[in-house]
């Protein structure tokens, strides 16, 4: 009982399998009626390989005595199935050596063009790689060209911020000087002034008089006898260290009865009428406390 359930069940497994293949009613049909469980085997792999009905009816129809012999048999007719089906003959074996012909010649001539294009490529490829190479150079020059020119810039900066620092250092350095000078002057002129006078009243109006006629009429004869006039031309008036405006000054500063020592405290050069006036005004104020 065991048995029949099994191969009812082997039978169900193969129908399946073959209708899974497309396997015709008429083959199922013809199969059912096959007793014998091991040439029904058989017969269902031809059926799967591809093999009709009716090729499987001839194989199955030959009278043999030994049941090996027909298992022989069926798997010579297979094989011949087989062969037949996947070995091809004279004339398609040589249309297949004509398609294989074409396909190594078209392979050859996809081949040339393939290493053509390589070729090609590749020196497109270097081209532009050379091209970028140059113009990287170029900009590497550029920028350190560029580089030298701030590099010189900043430098010129320096030496010119280093020149007005140079230049301020002198002139306070001069302006102190100057200074001490102005100072040094305004007390031996002080002192001057007070060993000139005389304590008599007299003598001190005579002496005012005198004083006034130098400064208010040194064009006069007795003026002309002094060499006051010949020292103030002989400094401030001849040559060019004084421009015209500064030589104005000094002539009406001498007018108004300023000597040649008085000037030299605040006529300089490199000082404007304006500054010289504001430092003679100083030296007057100095002088009146």
């Amino acid at each position: 009982m065991e048995q029949e359930e099994e191969k009812n069940i082997i039978i169900e497994f193969q129908r399946k399998v073959l209708q899974e293949a497309n396997c015709t009613a008429e083959m199922l049909a013809y199969l059912d009626e096959i007793d014998d469980d091991v040439f029904r085997e058989y017969y269902c792999i031809c059926a799967l390989d591809g093999m009709t009905v009716e090729e499987i009816r001839r194989i199955d129809s030959i009278a043999v005595q030994d049941w090996r012999v027909k298992i022989k048999h069926i798997k010579e007719e297979r094989l011949n199935f087989l062969e037949n089906m996947f070995v091809p003959n004279s004339e398609m074996q040589k249309q297949i050596s004509e398609l294989h012909d074409k396909a190594g010649k078209v392979f050859q001539e996809t081949e040339e063009l393939r290493i053509t294009l390589n070729a090609t490529l590749q020196q497109t490829l270097d081209i532009q790689k050379n091209a970028l190479m140059e113009q990287r150079e170029s900009y590497q020059n550029s920028l350190a060209a560029k580089e030298e020119l701030i590099k010189e810039r900043d430098e010129k900066i320096q030496s010119l911020v280093n020149e007005i620092e140079q230049n301020k250092k002198t002139w306070q350095t001069e302006k102190k000087t100057l200074l001490l000078q102005l100072e040094e002057k305004k007390s031996s002129d002080d002192d001057k002034e007070e060993q000139k006078e005389v304590p008599s009243k007299k003598e001190n109006s005579v002496r005012d008089v005198t004083e006034k006629k130098k400064r208010w009429h040194f064009f006069n004869k007795e003026e002309k006898k002094s060499k006051e006039p010949d020292r103030f031309i002989e400094t401030y008036l001849a040559g060019d260290t004084f421009n015209e405006a500064q030589k104005e000054f000094l002539i009406k500063c001498l007018e108004e009865g300023d000597t040649v020592e008085e000037m030299k405290t605040y006529a300089s050069a490199s000082l404007t009428p304006a500054m010289m006036q504001r430092l003679r005004q100083v030296r007057k104020k100095r002088r009146g406390q």
